[in-house]
Parts: structure tokens; C-alpha cells; sequence
């Protein structure tokens, strides 16, 4: 019987039914937070103390997961259940998130861009060491596993710079220790601190297994019983043995799937296979972060993207770079861009990427599953193949904003980590932790007044007009109920969304339940709610996630102005014309395929030269910004156009943020800043500035941008670096500095950065090297070199 609680709502029982998660609270500065720093000294100074405090930190990390793990073991049995499969010889196989695998910069062996993007290896240290010391899982009978996006580029760009032009093993970028070279995941320093707490009277050293990744040197896991390995789930093409063809149950989009033997083990008929892949307990361990596309990306999504091999072709024809899910048709492939991360799935030309037009002139898409489909397609897949799974959710530092990485990823210090045997629940639970700013009873009064379908709600900014301004007020909105997932991932058996919650909070030592759905602690009797005081949105995406400060903002901005962005929004996204915009509704002209192609395209060039990201980071910018008007592309397209204007309205909810006042040029009598927002035609143009110049223009440009790539480009290749360096490094003064000295009279470094008309001016005056120009072929284009190498 549920026990009862008095709360905000009265006396009133705590949850009791659905499916049981595991939570833990945790201070989240004697967790992992302070690693990265920690790390460089100890990498860079031999520094024995800030080894031994990594080591407690990992120690706390691993103390606080038993307060979760173990509620979970006790309602379920799971630790029972993966003891008597590894009696059975399979190996429990953890998947982390490793989209961006540069988490320990490869030149500082500081923090690298990557890092927000992954699963810290800290977590994954602690996690192992429970399953070992908790459950007496030998280190021998773990692996690891992973299919992340970048892993294969990354590998490329740092073994052009790092290793002789070789490629790095995958797997030893995973580990983040080769030899002497330092850069990548980190997984070695899990292994390290693994290893000195280990009993010593125990034979299964977590060490053993580096060598192996370090070398390239492939194992199955069945032949692996003195080792803990580390599995590319990407690469699958050199040996055709690794993979498998999996049938999904009433798949949406898929009737089968090609998988890693490793996750779904060998052909039970087959004795030799069998015996090498037995197949796993799966243990999922996403990070907690905002998405572009998804409302977040957690346990559902680190396997339904996650599992999905980037270098698996036909069984017909396995040495083929005809991939399945990823793009281009080249050797290490660059996005998962085949797997549909939308409804409507744009059709394509093979070779450019960019979407094809019927005879009308109209982009040609067709009608998917969407995202929700590819997700729960493969998950399904592997269910039926006996999988059994667990997921362990590491949200101490929750990302923010964007969930690729620095520099627009936001690290949040929020110490929890939650624990499940069902993703569906588990997801519920922490999308309703992100997304609720509002306690129960004011969310609860507010419901009933405006006549929502959730009390779980964010306290938004909304704009109004003030005036001849547009400035900001408070009100109240909730994404929850523009996201399918849940009700689609439940009516396909993928899990239910009841939930309740066990757990501790280690700051305030009181138990953790749910009470309604709603997370908090019980302490002498008395439930309170334990909710983020953060707006999480994904910058990209705010129409989704923000759609009533959008909506209100275009509705500000057209009676100030006289434009008709509500009437755009609607017309471009609003199927169903109800109103309200949801995540199954991206447009219909399904644009996310080809600029996922062109951007796979682009993010080739980081692997063909040491200099190669510069460039690819140039033409990501570029390319979006092409693609966004027929003026700007010599094909016509326009088929960004609408995103966009959406990502228009992230630029100017951060102009609104500024600090000072400055006038509208495009409507002087506006002025943004301070709380005020600029006109949406303003922020617009400021979108594209911001993409040549950097995030602070108008007052002065910075490498991250056109100009800055192709700056650094041009001073290391033909000036030799005299700005820059020759080092991966830039200063973001160097700009100023070679302004200053062209405007006395130095010769300016050969290169130009093509814009628009109208975009050549900074700040009143103009940079060298910019010229504005009306030809569609070259706008948001470069050329060094006397125009013999163009980007």
C-alpha cells in the first residue's frame, strides 16, 4: 500500500504503481565536474594529487549510483537476471553516448568540444565498478560498445595530425590514450582507476583489453575471456562475420536491421558463431541533453540512433560503401542521414545530396514514421532478439541548448542519475524533469486557467509590444504535449509511461519518491518537489520547444511592423491547421534529409587534410545559409529556409539578453537589449552577420565564423601561421591584430570571403578580405590562393 504524504496538494499517497526507477541527488562538484581540469594537470604535470582526487571523485560518483541501482535490484531482480546470463557466457555490454568522441583535447589535454556531447568516461568508471563490485561481474565479462556519428572522421583528422597521416584505430580515440598521444573519449582512465581499486587478489585486470584497441586488433566477444574490450558498432564491412540481419516486430520503417553480432549475439544454429558472439546484457548510459530534432536524447534515443551502424552495406555486396543508414557512399561515412529523423523524408540526388523537384518545381518528400519510427524500429529489433537491457542515465551535468558540443553546448549542474528497466518511463520521468520550472500547485492553478493539457510546465519569456518596443513578460507553456514519443513507444510495447520513483537524495539525506509524476523528496513525512530552475530548450528548435514565446513573438513583431510571421510559421509547419505546432510536424518539404547529406558531404573534408576542419566548419555554416534563399545557390533552392527563420528567432531571444541597448537598423524606432527584443527581420539579418563574423558582431569578429575559418586557414597555409600559430590554436585577437596591421599598410594574406550584398560592413567599417557580391555560385563562398583553392 502507497504510503501518504502531506504536500502541496494536500494529503495524498506517494506513487506506488508502473514501472520502478531508480534516482539519486548528488552534489555535482563531487562528482565528475571538475575532472577535465584535473585531468590536464595530471596528464600534463605527472601530478599525483589531482590523480588521487579524480580517483574520490569517481568514488563518490560510484557510492551515489548504489542508491539507485539498488532500489532498482530490489524491485526487479534485474541483478539476478544479469548474473545468470553471464553465467551463460554473455557479456554485459555498456553503451554509452559518444556522438563527439573529442573530449579531451588531443593539443591542451584539457576539456575538448566534445565533451558536453558524451557520457563522461568518470561515469562509466563508476558504473563498471558497480556492476563488478555490487553484482561480482568480472571486468573480463564486460565490453563496451558504441556507434557514435564522428568516430571514424575523428579518427582520420587526428591521425593526419598526430600519427604520421595513419588513422587511429577507432577504438583507441574511444580510449583516449595511444601510446604517447593523449586525445579522444578517455576510456583508459576509466580502465586506470579501475584498476587501483581493484581487489588484488582478483584476476580480471580492467587493463587488459587496452592493447587490443590501441593496436586495432579485433576480438569476438566469445573469444575474449581475459579481456575488457571496446566495440566499434560502426564497422561492420571488414568482417563479415560481425553482423547480423535482424527482422523488427511490425516495424514502421524498417522490416529488418543490420546489427552487431556483439549486441544480438550469433546464429544459435550455428555452433562456431554461436560460441563467438553469445550475445550481451545491454547496458544503456546516455547522458541527459536537449536535441535538434527529438525533444531530448536519453534512453530511447541513445540506442534508437545510437545502435544503427554507419558501415554496413548488403549482405550481396558487404565491401560496398552503398551504406545502409549513413552518408556519403564514401570510406568512414559522416551522419546516420539515411535513417529518417523526420516524418516527411525529402527524396535526393546521390551525389550532391540536395533534394529533388517534380515537375512543378515542389520538393519531393514522402510520408515516414518519422523519428519516433527509426527509434523504435531497432529497439524493438533488438528486444525480440532477447536482449535484455537496463539504462542507467547519467544527468549530473545535464547539456542545455545544443547537444553536439562547445561552444553552444551549456553544461547544467543538476547530480542526478536515474536508473531503469524501462526506457519509456525512465525518459518520461527525465523529460519531465527538464521541462518543468513550475511547482505542482501553481502549475496546477494555472492549468485549469488557460485550460492545458499538462502540469508540467516551464515559466517561458513571452513577448509583447511595449510601445514602439517588444519586451519581455512572463508566461507559461509545457512541450510535453506536442511530443508523441511516449504514447507511440508505449502502444508499440516498448515500454508504459507509469512510473514511480525510489531513491535518495545524498545533499539532503531523505528519501526520494514521485508523487503524480512529479519527482521530490520525503523528509519527516512531508513531500516536496525537487524541480530544475533552468529554461532547457534546444536552441535550433525553439519553435518546438518554445513555441508559445515564438508564436507570441511573431505576433508582437507583425503588429509592430506589419509582417505575417505567425501566418509563415503556421503555413510552413502546422499540418494539421489546429494551431499547434508539433515534433511530427518539421515541413512537409522534409528537409532534414538533404542538409544532412550536404553536411555529411562537408564533414568528409575533416579527414582528408590537417586542415581539413577548418574548412568542414566553414562549409557547415556555409551551406546552411546557401540553401536558405534561391539568391544565394546557383540551383534556386530554398529548402532551409523555413528552419531558418526558426533558428532566427534563437538569434534574437539572445539579442534580447544583451546587456545594452542598441536601435533597430531595419526599424529605428525599436531598440534590442536589455530585456527587448530586435524585429524578427533584424534578427534575421543579424543570423547570417553573426555566421560571418562571429557571436559578437557587430562589435568585432571572432575565429568561429566564415571569416575566422578562413582567416586561420589562410594564415597557416600560405602566411606560415605568422597570426596563428602553426598549433590547432587560435587567439580570438588575431582578427583585431591583422585588421590593425593591414589598415598601416601590410599586405593582406591572399585569400576573400564571398557575402551578400548589404553584409560587407562591420561595425562601420570593413574587414579586408570581404567582398560583397550578387552572384549566387559565389556568395558564402572563399577562395585562396589567387582562386586556385575554393571552399
Amino acid at each position: 500500500m502507497a504510503k501518504t504524504v502531506d504536500s502541496a496538494l494536500g494529503k495524498v499517497p506517494v506513487d506506488f504503481d508502473g514501472a520502478p526507477i531508480g534516482v539519486v541527488h548528488m552534489e555535482p562538484e563531487k562528482s565528475y565536474s571538475p575532472i577535465s581540469t584535473l585531468l590536464q594537470k595530471h596528464i600534463n604535470e605527472s601530478d599525483p594529487a589531482a590523480w588521487e582526487e579524480i580517483k574520490e571523485k569517481i568514488d563518490y560518483t560510484f557510492a551515489g549510483l548504489d542508491h539507485a541501482l539498488r532500489p532498482l535490484a530490489e524491485a526487479t531482480g534485474f541483478g539476478e537476471k544479469v548474473k545468470s546470463q553471464v553465467r551463460e557466457g554473455k557479456k554485459v555490454l555498456f553503451k554509452p553516448n559518444i556522438v563527439s568522441p573529442i573530449c579531451i583535447n588531443p593539443v591542451t589535454h584539457g576539456e575538448g568540444l566534445g565533451n558536453p556531447a558524451c557520457t563522461p568516461w568518470a561515469f562509466m568508471a563508476a558504473l563498471l565498478r558497480w556492476f563488478h563490485d555490487h553484482l561480482e561481474i568480472s571486468y573480463h565479462a564486460m565490453a563496451v560498445g558504441e556507434a557514435g556519428t564522428a568516430v571514424s572522421n575523428v579518427s582520420r583528422l587526428l591521425g593526419l595530425i598526430f600519427n604520421a597521416g595513419q588513422p587511429f584505430p577507432t577504438e583507441a580515440i574511444f580510449e583516449g590514450r595511444c601510446k604517447s598521444f593523449y586525445g579522444g573519449w578517455g576510456f583508459y582512465f576509466a580502465r586506470k582507476y579501475l584498476a587501483e581499486v581493484h581487489s588484488k587478489d582478483h584476476v580480471d585486470d580492467p587493463m587488459s583489453g587496452y592493447e587490443e584497441s590501441i593496436s586495432g586488433k579485433y576480438l569476438p566477444p566469445g573469444q575474449a575471456s581475459h579481456q575488457l574490450l571496446i566495440y566499434d558498432l560502426n564497422r561492420l564491412f571488414d568482417v563479415p562475420s560481425k553482423w547480423k540481419d535482424v527482422p523488427v516486430p511490425e516495424g514502421a520503417i524498417f522490416k529488418e536491421i543490420t546489427l552487431h553480432k556483439v549486441i544480438v549475439g550469433g546464429d544459435p544454429r550455428d555452433a562456431e558463431d554461436f560460441r563467438d558472439y553469445p550475445g550481451c546484457v545491454l547496458v544503456n548510459v546516455p547522458r541527459l541533453k536537449v536535441h535538434a530534432q527529438a525533444l531530448l536524447t536519453n534512453a530511447i534515443k541513445n540506442l534508437g540512433i545510437g545502435l544503427y551502424p554507419m558501415e554496413a552495406a548488403s549482405r550481396e555486396n558487404p565491401q560496398s560503401t552503398r551504406w545502409k543508414y549513413s552518408f556519403p557512399y564514401k570510406p568512414a561515412p559522416s551522419l546516420k542521414s539515411e535513417l529518417p529523423h523526420s516524418v516527411w523524408f525529402a527524396q535526393v540526388d546521390d551525389e550532391t545530396g540536395l533534394p529533388l523537384r517534380d515537375e512543378k518545381g515542389e520538393y519531393v518528400a514522402v510520408k515516414t514514421a518519422g523519428l519516433n519510427g527509426t527509434m523504435v524500429d531497432i529497439i524493438k529489433a533488438v528486444q525480440n532478439q532477447g536482449v535484455f537491457s537496463v539504462h542507467v542515465v547519467d544527468a549530473i551535468e545535464p547539456i542545455n541548448i545544443r547537444h553536439e558540443g562547445y561552444p553552444e553546448s551549456v553544461k547544467v549542474p543538476e547530480g542526478y542519475a536515474f536508473a531503469a528497466l524501462d526506457p519509456v518511463a525512465l525518459d518520461l520521468l527525465c523529460a519531465r524533469y527538464l521541462f518543468k520550472t513550475v511547482a505542482m500547485a501553481e502549475a496546477r492553478k494555472v492549468q485549469k486557467e488557460k485550460n492545458l493539457k499538462t502540469d508540467f510546465l516551464q515559466r517561458v519569456p513571452l513577448p509583447r509590444v511595449e510601445g514602439s518596443n517588444i519586451v519581455t513578460a512572463e508566461g507559461f507553456d509545457s512541450p510535453l504535449p506536442r511530443y508523441d514519443l511516449f504514447r507511440y513507444a508505449q502502444e508499440r510495447g516498448l515500454g508504459r509511461q507509469e512510473y514511480y520513483v525510489s531513491g535518495f537524495d545524498r545533499i539532503a539525506q531523505a528519501p526520494l519518491a514521485s508523487l503524480e509524476g512529479h519527482l521530490g523528496r520525503v523528509r519527516e513525512g512531508t513531500f516536496s518537489e525537487l524541480f530544475t530552475e533552468n529554461l532547457y530548450f534546444c536552441g535550433n528548435k525553439m519553435l518546438y520547444d518554445l513555441q508559445e514565446t515564438v508564436l507570441q513573438y511573431a505576433r508582437a513583431n507583425d503588429q509592430l511592423t506589419g509582417s505575417s510571421y505567425q501566418e509563415l510559421f503556421l503555413k510552413a509547419f502546422d499540418e494539421d491547421g489546429d494551431g499547434v505546432i508539433t515534433y511530427n510536424e518539421m515541413g512537409k518539404n522534409g528537409f532534414f534529409h538533404p542538409i544532412m547529406r550536404v553536411f555529411a558531404n562537408t564533414w568528409q573534408a575533416q579527414g582528408t587534410n590537417p586542415l581539413g576542419f577548418l574548412q568542414s566548419s566553414f562549409r557547415i555554416i556555409s551551406q546552411s545559409l546557401k540553401f536558405a534563399s534561391p539568391r544565394w545557390n546557383s540551383q534556386g533552392h530554398d529548402f532551409v529556409k523555413d528552419w531558418m527563420l526558426v533558428r532566427a528567432c534563437w538569434t534574437a531571444f539572445q539579442m534580447s539578453r544583451a546587456p545594452e541597448e542598441r536601435k533597430d537598423p531595419f526599424f529605428p524606432a525599436l531598440t534590442w537589449g536589455k530585456g527587448k527584443w530586435p524585429t524578427l527581420q533584424f534578427a534575421q539579418y543579424a543570423l547570417g552577420a553573426t555566421a560571418i563574423y562571429g557571436l559578437e558582431y557587430p562589435v568585432k569578429a571572432g575565429p568561429l565564423s566564415l571569416y575566422g575559418f578562413a582567416f586561420v586557414y589562410a594564415d597557416k597555409k600560405m602566411n606560415g601561421g605568422k597570426y596563428t600559430g602553426l598549433g590547432l590554436g587560435t587567439s580570438p585577437q588575431v582578427i583585431q591584430k591583422y585588421k590593425e596591421d593591414t589598415a598601416k599598410g601590410s599586405a593582406p594574406i591572399d585569400f576573400m570571403v564571398f557575402v551578400p550584398k548589404g553584409y560587407g560592413n562591420l561595425n562601420g567599417t570593413r574587414l579586408p578580405n570581404i567582398e560583397e557580391t550578387e552572384d549566387p555560385a559565389k556568395v558564402f563562398t572563399a577562395s585562396f590562393d589567387q582562386g586556385r583553392d575554393v571552399w
